[in-house]
């Protein structure tokens, strides 16, 4: 029984220490603000121009969950010890974003504009995985709770943009009316 408990004791000692990378963990999730927000800003710019005539609720329910998604990554981010509140956006990099936004939907299909969201959709829920698998990995269930609620909403969003796009690509196949470019 002796060797038992030393070698209970030997491997307890010789497991390494969890080192969490705090700052990195926040800098991460400031950028991730950044996203969220971003996100929100075209979703609502879809309001007002949807790239079909259905999806503007659609997009108007997008737009306001990447508002309740940038402000549940805020939270994860203060928990780590960023302030995000000043946020590394905003000023002539937001307003060089909206050009650029502005330029390259120029001549671009609905289509393309349905297939790029859900590739930023996409894109997302690679990201909230591997952070919740962190989360999880480091003891943060709260952290990796509420990320797995927004995961679920992207998945849903995703989803529907998917079937958004089917239809449209199904009505131009089938010789329906084509959608012009914007």
């Amino acid at each position: 029984m002796a060797s038992s408990a030393k070698k209970a004791a030997t491997t307890k000692a010789a497991e390494p220490t969890l080192t969490i990378q705090r700052e990195w963990i926040a800098a991460e999730f400031t950028k991730g603000i950044d996203a969220e927000r971003q996100m929100a800003h075209d979703a609502r710019a879809r309001v007002d121009d949807p790239p079909g005539p259905t999806l503007g609720v659609l997009y108007g329910q997008i737009a306001d969950a990447d508002e309740r998604h940038r402000a549940a990554v805020e939270t994860v981010a203060i928990r780590y010890g960023a302030s995000p509140s000043t946020g590394s956006g905003g000023g002539i990099t937001e307003t060089l974003g909206r050009l650029k936004e502005r330029v390259t939907s120029i001549g671009t299909t609905p289509q393309e504009w349905v297939a790029h969201d859900l590739a930023a959709k996409a894109n997302a829920i690679h990201w909230y995985t591997a952070w919740i698998h962190a989360f999880e990995s480091i003891g943060d269930t709260e952290s990796a709770r509420e990320l797995a609620a927004i995961l679920t909403e992207e998945k849903s969003h995703r989803d529907t943009l998917q079937d958004a796009l089917n239809r449209m690509v199904e009505r131009g196949a089938k010789g329906g009316e084509a959608e012009v470019a914007k």
